[in-house]
């Protein structure tokens, strides 16, 4: 009985069919399985068949798509945009300033650490645990510098408001410190509104170019997605005000908390004007700061889905989960979502997932709520001495 030799053609040919279907399963079903929770309690690996393969394509897949970056973009119609995430992600990894980044996550920390104990008790929504969202911003206008972005309309809510405010508007930091004391030595009138609801203006300098971006952070009152609209609304205003060309000049970015994003309906209702051409901003940066915790709740207490970002699904744009104590994984998203938004003028999610350091507002006991994530914590250095 005979049998017929496989030519070496088609052995190449069956090896490369192999390697495209263990590709496909992980950019499908990878971000079930990716390493996202920095304490590796929460958003354990899903198990899923057809991700059970091993092997070196299996390796090299898994660590594309199930590493410290999961990304949901399979559920995108396009198929220009679907192998424009796969390029993008497979992709080798390119270099960036990694003094630049220490230098900032540094400050970050420290920022917060002197209010700790300087202010102890007192309400401020710290960032300790996410603080990778200033490198990630900073990376973000530098990719926009060279886009010759000139101007960027930033909303967010409590979470690292005040950091963002002298980390990345340039707020001076006597300023805060003053609102703190409540009291301004230039009034008459006391520290004024609550310190975490209000905007500020500034600059950010291209450190390449010397390009300069002019900052807008949106005023926000206690309802965490009110300004979403309101943001949107001012980043139109002033495109139509650059000319023709800009929205491609104005750069919007929103920045959400984990459970309001999920559950307060205002942004649901905003993300659905994306592309509408009455509304269209050309598209929204939209980064969760996830700590994984709503107020006390833990994630299956709050939430019918595993990822908060689950409502952005109904739009054809791709979610990139980052864990946030992996910074080169960290900024690798940042480029992905500024490059994305800047070729197809369409929203763009970024879930950023962290931790809190202290409870909701620094003035409740988080031992009592969530006692084992906090045991963990007491151990856990910050994450620029983790970087360093």
């Amino acid at each position: 009985m005979s049998t017929l030799a496989q030519s070496p053609s088609q052995a190449i040919s069956d090896q490369s069919l192999s390697r495209e279907r263990v590709f496909e399963a992980f950019r499908r079903w990878g971000y079930l399985q990716a390493r996202l929770d920095p304490l590796q309690q929460y958003l354990e690996p899903e198990h899923f068949a057809d991700l059970a393969v091993e092997g070196p394509d299996a390796d090299a897949a898994r660590a594309i798509y199930a590493g410290s970056i999961g990304v949901e973009f399979m559920h995108i119609a396009s198929p220009e945009v679907r192998a424009w995430v796969e390029e993008q992600m497979e992709a080798p990894a390119r270099d960036y300033d990694k003094q630049r980044v220490l230098e900032l996550l540094t400050k970050a920390d420290v920022f917060e650490s002197v209010i700790q104990a300087r202010y102890l008790g007192t309400k401020r929504f710290s960032l300790e645990g996410v603080t990778a969202l200033i490198p990630m911003l900073d990376q973000m206008f530098q990719d926009a510098a060279a886009s010759d972005v000139v101007q960027s309309v930033i909303a967010m809510s409590h979470r690292g408001r005040l950091n963002v405010m002298v980390n990345t508007i340039g707020r001076p930091a006597t300023d805060v410190f003053a609102e703190f004391e409540d009291v301004d030595p230039r009034s008459v009138l006391g520290g004024g509104d609550v310190k975490y609801h209000l905007g500020a203006t500034g600059a950010f300098k291209d450190p390449k170019s010397g390009k300069t971006i002019s900052l807008h952070l949106v005023s926000n009152p206690s309802h965490l997605e009110a300004v979403d609209p309101v943001a949107m609304g001012r980043a139109r205003a002033k495109q139509i005000r650059l000319g023709p060309d800009g929205q491609d000049r104005l750069l919007p970015i929103v920045i959400h908390g984990d459970s309001a994003f999920a559950g307060q309906g205002i942004f649901a209702e905003t993300l659905n004007l994306a592309t509408v051409p009455g509304y269209s901003v050309g598209g929204t940066i939209q980064i969760i700061v996830n700590n994984l915790i709503g107020f006390t709740a833990e994630p299956e207490e709050s939430g019918s889905t595993r990822y908060s970002s689950d409502v952005a699904k109904r739009l054809p744009i791709p979610i990139f989960h980052v864990n946030a104590e992996d910074l080169d994984a960290v900024i690798k998203v940042a480029r992905m979502a500024s490059e994305f938004r800047a070729k197809f003028r369409n929203d763009v999610v970024i879930d950023l997932v962290g931790y809190r350091r202290h409870g909701h507002s620094e003035v409740d006991d988080p031992t009592i709520t969530q006692p084992l994530r906090y045991a963990r914590l007491a151990k856990h250095p910050p994450l620029y001495k983790i970087y360093a």
